[in-house]
């Protein structure tokens, strides 16, 4: 496992399209931050990956590892209890109960149980929800918002963010927290 030195900086690789590469950029410890199944127009291999693994991702999200670091670390949106107990949103007995014997099953044909895992902190998605005013913020506030709490003395790069996506999401409201949070100086666009 990677460990965050003092001197590491974040680089945050969203899904869009590659447009530059930032490879010559990253040194050997600075924590490379991918999502899900990473856009393979960008070829960074991943420290960290956030995924997103509620009941309806996992039954349509395949993962591959061709940009998963050996030693990675996964950071899952939710807890199995998180979707039993419907903490983050309602969800039906039904889907509850697929999800129960789905998630473990997903988890072992990803091949995902190799990896260190973990789950983004309940205060973290809170606060994301706070901030954006809405219920379910993308994976990726999630770890910069992650990044900025357990991290705060670390320089932050995004790249290949677009704020598009996914339609739940309120992508208008995170792009204004990104340009806030770049006029602030917290994180730099590359």
């Amino acid at each position: 496992m990677k460990t965050v030195q003092p001197h590491s900086r974040f680089f945050i690789i969203g899904n869009a399209n590659e447009q530059n590469s930032i490879a010559h950029l990253i040194t050997e410890d600075d924590i490379v931050v991918r999502f899900n199944n990473p856009n393979p127009t960008c070829t960074l291999m991943a420290d960290w990956v956030f995924i997103a693994n509620g009941t309806i991702q996992i039954r349509h999200l395949k993962i591959e590892h061709k940009f998963f670091r050996q030693n990675t670390q996964i950071f899952f949106r939710y807890s199995l209890n998180d979707i039993l107990t419907s903490k983050y949103e309602i969800i039906p007995l039904n889907r509850k109960i697929k999800y129960y014997w789905r998630f473990p099953r997903w988890k072992k044909n990803c091949n995902l149980d190799q990896y260190s895992i973990h789950i983004i902190p309940d205060h973290i998605y809170f606060q994301c929800m706070d901030l954006l005013h809405s219920k379910f913020p993308s994976t990726g506030l999630l770890a910069i918002y992650y990044v900025f709490q357990y991290y705060p003395e670390h320089k932050i790069f995004l790249h290949n963010f677009t704020n598009q996506g996914w339609s739940g999401h309120n992508w208008n409201r995170e792009k204004f927290l990104i340009q806030i949070w770049e006029k602030k100086g917290r994180i730099d666009i590359v």
